[in-house]
């Protein structure tokens, strides 16, 4: 193998390696968090467990230690320590004194629990955790402290219940592993190493006197690096095949002149030998030749002329295409500005709706309170009203007020909600937001897009999570994630699962939302941040959803993103937002 192609052999491993690391890293850590939380789940379960058995035998234990019948509590005792959950227990009298201590235990008075205390976790020290619980006996209406009992498990016992769950953990996260690396081998073959080959072979055929067949032809790998190298080399042949014509030219100017030097230098003999008359033909050769000079000055000149002309005309052209250009940039600017405001306006109509419906029911419970106050108005005038027909009254006014302060408060809500978002899309303006609430409310002015649809929202984002930035730009990326995916995922009887969760590294923000629709293909993932592209243009699509999250990402936030699809497999982002946290 070449030099050329052991540097490029060593550039694509560089950079899987590099790419595989920050994966691997990143795969342990998650693999650990959720062996972390598959154990304190499994050990809260466990002290559940312990807690309702306690529960169940609180009161045989409780009448066998106010009895004090000790070979009762006993047996009860080993019952209770051949339950699997239960690794031992210790059984004391009102005084502290052990009763019964079977299994692996701890010396309860180590906790300093006072007499007064009903029940107590104890947290795992040694492998063992458990629960603490007093025994109460009523007797005569009174309520007796006759002792207490511990009840322990141990840190095996919930290892071995999430057993198969670490199974299943670390194999994920190894067959995931497994497919990443071939992936991305084949990726880098495919794009890097096969492209390089093909350039280095196509570059040995090189030929000095066919540089026609020696140019470079990349048709099957159109990255636009090696199509930049390609266009480049080429444009080395062109300057190549220019100055062979030029010394071509110059060649023949020089035999011309040695033929005009071997004329000249016959003419001289023969000058020489006539004397007079070839002195007399020197100069009007020496004539001739100056005005064959000025003629040639003459023609350099006009040529200069012409050239200034021309570059006048191309400085000219250039402004114009330097306005056109301004133009369509201030054409597109426009254009995404009315995109956001579509985006609001399809907003409006769906919120208006939900409100619409509280605002009814509310209006015909003011009605029905109405009608129902008239009655009550006309029997008492008339002296009919009976107690009967009052508290058929006060129930009927009770319904329609809580239907009033619900629907009103249900019609608040959304309005509240809807405002927020509105203003925000509507405004660059930098504020201080809890990032769940916030989404939550953007959700909520989005709900009337899935009220007809089968499709299911899911999100995950930490209560804690306080940020300041651009709250309408944050709104808008989300909005058109999921506007994207209502329009171009799924078909019309199809149920859709959209999923969006946050997490943070540092002082950056990411967002992983997905869905799991259709996906895309290569050529339509290469176009997807592409202006006015769009797949579903019959259904509304604009082609400008995409950009204006890339626009936002890239230019608001100074952030990346990144998407990962294929046919049939739905499409997810991956955006990182740099954004100020604010820890309280």
């Amino acid at each position: 193998m070449s030099e050329s192609m052991s540097g490029t052999t060593k550039i694509s491993k560089s950079l899987l390696t590099n790419v595989l690391s920050v994966y691997f890293v990143l795969t342990l850590v998650v693999t650990c968090v959720q062996v972390m939380g598959e154990y304190f789940d499994t050990k809260s379960q466990l002290v559940q467990e312990l807690q309702n058995q306690q529960s169940t035998f609180s009161n045989s234990v409780a009448r066998s230690l106010w009895e004090y019948n000790n070979p009762q509590i006993e047996a009860i005792a080993e019952g209770l320590i051949n339950i699997p959950a239960i690794a031992g227990i210790v059984i004391r009298d009102e005084g502290g004194d052990v009763i019964v201590k079977l299994g692996l235990t701890e010396n309860v008075n180590t906790y300093n629990l006072a007499a007064d205390v009903e029940d107590y976790v104890i947290e795992e020290h040694n492998g063992l955790f458990g629960y603490y619980s007093s025994i109460i006996f009523e007797f005569a209406g009174t309520s007796n402290r006759v002792g207490d009992v511990t009840l322990f498990s141990t840190r095996d016992i919930a290892l071995e219940r999430i057993r198969f769950s670490l199974y299943f953990i670390f194999g994920n996260a190894i067959i995931k592993s497994t497919f990443l690396i071939v992936l991305f081998t084949l990726a880098f073959s495919r794009m890097l190493n096969r492209p390089m080959e093909m350039l280095t072979q196509q570059i040995r055929n090189f030929r000095l006197d066919d540089l026609e067949h020696s140019r470079i032809n990349l048709k099957s790998h159109r990255q636009a690096e090696f199509t930049m190298l390609e266009q480049a080399y080429n444009q080395l042949l062109d300057s190549i095949e220019d100055y062979q014509d030029d010394l071509k030219r110059t060649q023949q100017q020089l035999l011309k002149a040695n033929r005009q030097l071997d004329d000249q230098n016959a003419m001289l003999e023969q000058e020489v030998a006539r004397k007079t008359s070839s002195l007399s033909q020197v100069l009007t050769d020496l004539e001739r030749r100056k005005n064959e000079l000025e003629q040639r000055q003459e023609k350099l000149e006009r040529e200069i002329r012409q050239r200034k002309i021309i570059e006048e005309d191309l400085r000219e052209a250039n402004q114009q295409l330097q306005s056109s250009v301004t133009a369509s940039e201030r054409l597109q600017d426009q254009l995404l500005e009315a995109e956001k405001l579509a985006a609001l306006g399809r907003l409006v109509g769906g919120i208006t709706h939900d409100v619409g419906t509280p605002l009814g029911i509310g209006i015909t419970a003011a009605s029905v309170l109405g009608e129902k106050l008239e009655a009550m108005r006309t029997a008492l005038e008339n002296r009919e009203l009976t107690e009967a027909q009052l508290r058929e009254f006060l129930a009927a006014g009770g319904e329609s007020v809580g239907l009033l302060e619900s629907n009103l408060q249900r019609a608040s809500e959304l309005l509240g909600s809807f405002k927020q978002v509105a203003v925000d899309q509507t405004s660059d303006a930098v504020r201080e937001i809890n990032v769940k609430n916030y989404i939550e409310s953007v959700l909520q002015a989005l709900r009337p897009r899935f009220k007809n649809t089968p499709h299911k929202f899911s999100l995950d984002c930490p209560e804690d999570f306080n940020v300041r930035c651009n709250a309408g730009a944050l709104a808008q990326i989300i909005t058109n994630l999921i506007l994207n995916s209502l329009i171009h995922a799924f078909e019309d009887d199809q149920e859709g699962h959209l999923e969006l969760s946050l997490s943070r590294r540092g002082d950056v923000l990411t967002l992983h939302y997905q869905d799991d629709g259709k996906g895309l293909t290569e050529s339509q993932q290469e176009q997807l941040f592409t202006p006015f592209y769009t797949t579903r243009r019959e259904r509304g699509g604009s082609g400008l959803g995409t950009h204006i999250i890339h626009s936002l990402v890239a230019q608001t936030f100074k952030g990346k993103i990144s998407i990962k699809s294929a046919p049939q497999e739905g499409l997810a982002y991956t955006i990182e937002l740099p954004i100020q946290f604010i820890d309280r």
